[in-house]
């Protein structure tokens, strides 16, 4: 605080004080959180001697005025760091994409030729080459519906993914999945179909509902080495919806690890030694699609008796 600066050899800036014509004058230092900002100058033309309540009106507007200050800083930092996560983000989804697509091209290949060997299209096969074909069918069709897993997974995460409405046959459109599932013949399972004739039309998303029933049944299907699987649905009348139902007898699912199976990339059992592969997108994807469809899903498990899978779409 400089009463003179004229006279007080305190007044460092003379030029700027002699220009403007400052006589008095009150410096209070912006402080937060132990950080230096700058300074509130008061200035006046006049002598003046401030007084103790001017100082400290001037202190808690100076300290009001720093913690403002810093959290603008804060704010801005904080949006250059969401701006570059987003591009991040951006590059990553577009290069998992790009992968997705681009290792799926000879995979179909592969499968392709694969496939025409298997129906003896290019010659007879003796039973150990047949076998070792099956297999190699086999784990092409599931590293092909992990790839599109990640392909969908990174869509979504791109808010690319759009609901597709359209009407058809609830019925039918069951009738062709269950037509497209046949009982593994490594496995001592029955795979059965419960579904009334009289379900309604429904007005949704009917390749996003496939690849919901179809995830789930997949699931069933491979963490059930004996026993049933069973697909059921009903119409709920009161909700105007239809229910859908996968239930097997399979290993179950820990009560700890239920609430978090819809998570993105989580794995019942993580372990280096798991016997079931897969990325751990499968229940993800059910579930944001279940989310985009205005419908819920949810389970009921016991660890070594089996699950049951219950999702719920408007109709």
């Amino acid at each position: 605080m400089i009463r003179d600066v004229r006279t007080d050899s305190l007044g460092q800036d003379h030029e700027f004080f002699r220009k403007h014509g400052v006589v008095s004058y009150l410096g209070v230092p912006l402080v937060t959180k132990e950080e230096f900002l700058g300074i509130l100058s008061v200035y006046m033309k006049e002598e003046y001697q401030f007084s103790n309540e001017e100082v400290d009106f001037y202190s808690t507007l100076a300290s009001q005025a720093a913690m403002a200050i810093y959290n603008s800083y804060l704010y801005e930092e904080t949006r250059g760091l969401a701006r570059e996560l987003m591009t991040a983000n951006k590059v990553k989804a577009e290069f998992l994409s790009v992968m997705s697509h681009e290792l799926r091209t000879p995979l179909h290949v592969i499968m392709g030729h694969t496939g025409m060997v298997c129906d003896k299209m290019l010659g007879e096969l003796n039973e150990r080459q047949e076998s070792s074909l099956i297999k190699v069918m086999s784990s092409s069709r599931e590293l092909l519906s992990m790839i599109s897993s990640i392909l969908e997974a990174t869509r979504m995460e791109a808010e690319a993914v759009k609901v597709e409405y359209r009407e058809f046959s609830a019925e039918q459109f069951l009738s062709e999945l269950q037509s497209s599932y046949n009982v593994p013949m490594d496995k001592d399972l029955a795979l059965t179909w419960d579904y009334p004739s009289n379900l309604p039309v429904m007005n949704t998303d009917k390749g996003k509902l496939q690849q919901i029933l179809q995830n789930l049944i997949n699931n069933a299907i491979k963490f059930t080495e004996k026993g049933s699987v069973a697909i059921s649905a009903k119409y709920l009348a009161e909700t105007e919806s239809v229910e859908f139902k996968v239930s097997d007898t399979g290993i179950g699912i820990p009560e700890k690890a239920v609430p978090l199976i819809f998570e993105k990339f989580r794995q019942i059992d993580s372990s280096d030694t798991r016997q079931y592969g897969g990325v751990g997108l499968g229940l993800y994807i059910i579930k944001q699609f279940t989310d985009l469809l205005g419908g819920t899903v949810r389970v009921e498990s016991e660890t070594g008796k089996g699950s049951t899978f219950v999702v719920t779409v408007p109709v």
